[in-house]
């Protein structure tokens, strides 16, 4: 049945303190009979005993059990082919006698209620111990909890009995009656006996293999071994007493023993047939048919016990078990129950304090989740945020924006559209801020800084065929813009006011960090698009792009010039005198386009200024009326006579030389200067509205008052008598009148203001001017904009002369000007894939000559970018979080650890009578679900209901916060998943070892 075969065990192998416990033990044993294992304390018995049973490792040889290793399936072959019974009894206490019986059944994988309760009350029978099944083994004696045990080890028939010491902790009629029932079982089964009691042995066992030093020092084989009788100390002996009697008619008392110290005292009472006992003595104790003390005839005799011995326990009505599936004892309906028991009924002070910790922290791992969860927030949306379909490409030189333009619209490249990167951070897409009013405070204008979303600004031509979802895209105007789904979505979302729902919300919002010409843009309309972009009409998006470059250009069409392809208008700045200008039909280049210069003009702010430039002479007033009174007298001029009527003619005709004559020319003048600059007030109100006083500004006030007088009269003033017709007013006094009336219409409807005041400037054809925001390279000296030098992100925008290299200075210093500009293109792509390969393709060489920057900026360059940028916040999330679950994991493990030190021993007795590892470790990992239950769920389930709550109150939070119902079920699987494995790291570590060891070294 058991094969030992050079078995070795070690204690603190390779240490000073080795022990060398099983040494080269070989055995063969039986399929039947008692076999005693015999010898001195520490001779290894136990420890030989334990490994046979699976209950102990050891080192080099091998045991088999019906052939079968016991290395394999340890626990299966327990269940199936042992029953132990330990010299503690090892009985759970907290389970009544029926079910420790039971369990044994249970472990061999038996279900069956009814056929579990017959074969323990058969057990019990054999045992004689059916009247105590419902106990608690903690009110029974010691003989009486091994019964229970021999109960458990028998009742699934099993082929091997390992007793350890059964009669150890026993007095001498309990260890006959144990012995007995033992000799009795190994009638048809194995029983290995451990025991230094030598009667024991010679009375009962069949085979003594007695140890010395772990090694076998001896085997003998008994016959005639049919055990002893032991009086057993319940036994009171009637011979052994002196007796005395009392008799009467109606009665008849025996009384044994030694006559008390004071009369007893009986009184006997029957009343209708029911007897009644009264005694006056202490101590008395009633026997009937339960009671241990048990009275009987005659005196003790010690004998041999053959007849006794021959009885046998009937193991008819407990046949073999054959299980399915070995070791599993604990369901979820027990372990639930266990470890509200063990966590919330047996309270002690610590274990509170810790619960309340770990509701507390799984509140605050929570809300630091929200908190956080908004840096996490733009690395999940940056994917979406961002486009897939827009790179950036380093422009240092005209080839490398030649090379570009030659392949947009090409299905080599994939690239269907590029423009010049106006502003803002090269490796990423714009960040655009919206204006919001608040209905909720009250207020009529509230700025939120942050409200707002990614995009980038591309041509109303590239969303010319998507649907139009809010608003209108008819004939966009400079200020005003399409915005996609996709940004539309994104403000919706971020919007912390409830009165911003659907994409009809949206329209006429106000960008508070873009505009053109001064003014902000304003959302016109929605498109159907899951790219994240702007869409700007296609004039307005190249001066979007040009409004603030390096180069003066402006469209000729805006200025009052219809100007040709190819060919350009030159607006010299005012007062400018010299420089290195063209002249009228010279060709020269302007970012690489070539054009023919046309025309040449000059910006004159004043009516002199303007006449002078344009060879208009005018005579002052002297000579103008000089040269009339040469003619119509004979007067020499400086005589006296002349002088007199020289002074009569400027007194009658002054004001007609003012009108007809000085200021003929004079809306002509107004015309260009108008047409130059459309940022004065006063001429927007002149033409615009007909206001004919602002004009005036700009002239004599004399001229306006002529003017006035002969609408009037019907005739020019003298000098003499001159008249106020503006009632004393001054003509600014008017006009700032009108200036107050009118100044929020020219502010909504004035879109662009141009000034030419400082720069030079080229005006061109619409075709021209959108061609130069795709474009750079050389460029003639008189189109540059010295005030233009700027900053994009880290990159510096040179201004670029293709003649004389000139030496200007700027901000940053002196420096010299190079042949190109410095800036990033723009690309759209229909397909992003192969427009990626074609550009690492042809511009893998290309360098930023910066470490901080990349010539190529890819979709997924630009998430690393935010990656980047939000780093340092969500590491110090990440650290922030890990400390707090830190903490709960640790309370969550002493809670566990506190909980599993109360019962280790209850651990231990489980693995001895062959409950699996993963079974216990099961039913840990249900009470750690049922305190996590209790304690963590409820400050993560109420945390996160209160941040619910504050979303659907208050949109506002949604800005702080961010806890979608994905994060929350994360934050609940992490809690959960670290509070399981806390909780059941002390059972694992404790099942690393052995169930002797358990038992040895943690019994408590």
């Amino acid at each position: 049945m058991i094969k030992i075969q050079g078995l070795h065990k070690y204690f603190n192998k390779g240490k000073q303190n080795e022990i060398h416990v099983i040494d080269d033990v070989s055995l063969e044993l039986p399929e039947k009979g008692m076999v005693a294992v015999f010898g001195k304390s520490g001779c290894g018995k136990t420890t030989l005993l334990n490994v046979l049973g699976g209950l102990d490792r050891y080192g080099s040889g091998s045991i088999t059990l019906d052939g079968c290793d016991i290395r394999r399936n340890t626990d299966d072959l327990r269940n199936k082919y042992i029953g132990y019974i330990f010299q503690n009894y090892n009985l759970n206490k907290e389970e009544s006698c029926f079910d420790n019986i039971a369990d044994a059944l249970r472990l061999c994988g038996m279900t069956d209620a009814a056929e579990i309760e017959r074969r323990v009350d058969a057990a019990l029978a054999n045992v004689d111990m059916q009247k105590y099944k419902l106990r608690t083994p903690d009110t029974l004696s010691g003989g009486q909890q091994q019964r229970i045990a021999i109960a458990r080890a028998i009742v699934k028939n099993p082929k091997i009995i390992l007793a350890d010491e059964p009669t150890g902790n026993l007095d001498q009629s309990n260890t006959v009656m144990i012995m007995d029932l033992l000799k009795s079982i190994s009638r048809d089964h194995l029983v290995i006996l451990v025991t230094h009691e030598a009667n024991l042995v010679d009375y009962y066992c069949d085979t003594v293999i007695e140890l010395s030093d772990g090694k076998v020092s001896s085997i003998k084989n008994n016959t005639d071994t049919f055990g002893f009788t032991a009086r057993d100390k319940n036994d009171i002996y009637l011979g052994e007493l002196e007796k005395s009697d009392i008799k009467s008619e109606s009665a008849s008392i025996e009384y044994y023993g030694s006559a008390p110290d004071e009369p007893l005292k009986l009184r006997i009472v029957n009343n209708g047939g029911k007897l009644y006992l009264q005694i006056n003595s202490p101590g008395v104790q009633i026997l009937d048919e339960f009671s241990e003390v048990k009275l009987k005839e005659g005196v003790y005799e010690q004998k041999a016990q053959r007849e006794h011995a021959e009885k046998k326990i009937d193991m008819s009505a407990l046949p073999t078990v054959e299980g399915k599936r070995y070791g599993r004892l604990f369901g979820v309906k027990n372990s639930i129950k266990s470890g509200y028991v063990s966590n919330f009924k047996k309270h002690k002070k610590g274990k509170k304090v810790l619960r309340a910790c770990m509701c507390l922290f799984a509140a605050v791992v929570v809300f630091m989740s929200a908190v956080f969860g908004t840096s996490f927030q733009k690395l999940i949306e940056a994917k979406e945020a961002y486009n897939h379909n827009v790179f950036y490409l380093y422009t240092p030189t005209a080839e490398v924006s030649e090379k570009l333009l030659s392949h947009v619209g090409s299905s080599e490249s994939g690239i269907d559209y590029i423009s010049l990167l106006r502003s803002g951070n090269a490796t990423s897409d714009a960040y655009m801020r919206f204006n919001l009013g608040s209905f909720e405070s009250f207020e009529t204008f509230y700025y939120i800084s942050d409200y707002g979303t990614n995009a980038v600004f591309l041509d109303s031509t590239l969303a010319g065929d998507y649907r139009l979802l809010a608003g209108s895209r008819d004939s966009l105007d400079d200020q005003e813009m399409l915005i996609s789904s996709a940004v539309a979505d994104a403000l919706i979302e971020n919007s912390p006011f409830g009165y911003i729902e659907e994409y009809s919300d949206l329209i006429g919002l106000t960008s508070s960090n873009f505009s053109l010409g001064g003014k902000n843009f304003i959302i016109a309309g929605v498109v159907d698009s899951r790219e994240s972009a702007v869409y700007l009409g296609e004039i307005a998006m190249a001066r979007f792009v040009l409004e603030n470059s390096s180069i003066s250009v402006e469209l000729g069409s805006g200025r009052g010039y219809e100007v040709k392809p190819g060919e350009a208008v030159f607006v010299k700045k005012n007062g400018s005198d010299g420089g290195k200008y063209p002249v009228v039909n010279e060709t020269i280049s302007i970012r690489g386009k070539s054009f023919k210069v046309t025309e040449i003009k000059q910006f004159y702010s004043d009516y002199y200024s303007w006449l002078k430039g344009n060879n208009i002479e005018k005579l002052d007033d002297y000579r103008y009326f000089c040269d009339i009174l040469k003619d119509t007298t004979d007067y020499e001029e400086g005589t006296h006579e002349f002088n007199i009527m020289l002074n009569e003619l400027i007194n009658e005709k002054y004001y007609e030389y003012l009108d007809e004559y000085y200021y003929s020319e004079f809306d002509r003048f107004l015309v260009d200067y108008y047409a130059m600059d459309n940022s004065n007030f006063e001429l927007w109100m002149y033409f615009e509205k007909g206001i004919e006083e602002c004009k005036y500004i700009f002239a004599q006030n004399d001229y306006y008052l002529a003017q006035k007088y002969k609408e009037q009269n019907g005739r020019y003033p003298t000098m003499d008598e001159k008249i106020d017709i503006s009632g004393g007013k001054d003509i600014h006094t008017i006009v700032e009148q009108y200036r107050r009336a009118y100044e929020n219409e020219y502010s909504s409807q004035v879109k662009y203001q141009y000034s030419q005041s400082y720069n030079n400037l080229y005006l061109l054809s619409d075709s021209d001017y959108i061609a130069l925001s795709k474009q750079i390279g050389d460029t003639h000296e008189s189109a540059v904009n010295k005030y233009g030098n700027y900053y994009s992100g880290d990159i510096y925008y040179e201004q670029v002369y293709a003649v004389d290299k000139e030496i200007i200075s700027s901000s940053s210093g002196t420096k010299p000007l190079s042949t190109g500009e410095t800036a990033y293109t723009v690309i759209h792509s229909s397909d992003p894939k192969k427009t990626q390969m074609w550009l690492e393709g042809e511009f893998s060489d290309l360098s930023t000559g910066s470490p901080y920057r990349r010539a190529i900026v890819t979709p997924d360059t630009i998430f690393e970018q935010v990656v980047d940028n939000n780093k340092e916040m969500i590491i110090s999330g990440i650290i922030t979080m890990a400390v707090i679950l830190l903490i709960l994991s640790v309370c969550m493990y002493f809670i566990m650890r506190s909980s599993l030190m109360n019962r280790i021993k209850e651990v231990g007795i489980y693995r001895a009578i062959g409950v699996s590892k993963k079974n216990l470790i099961f039913r840990f990992l249900v009470e750690a679900a049922v305190l996590m239950a209790l304690t963590v769920f409820i400050g993560y389930l109420g945390t996160s209901v209160f941040i619910y709550a504050t979303f659907s109150i208050s949109t506002l939070a949604s800005q702080l916060l961010f806890y979608p119902v994905w994060m929350a079920l994360a934050v609940l699987a992490v809690l959960g998943g670290l509070c399981l494995f806390c909780g059941t790291l002390p059972i694992i570590s404790l099942l690393r070892k052995t169930p002797s060891e358990i038992l040895a070294k943690y019994d408590i």
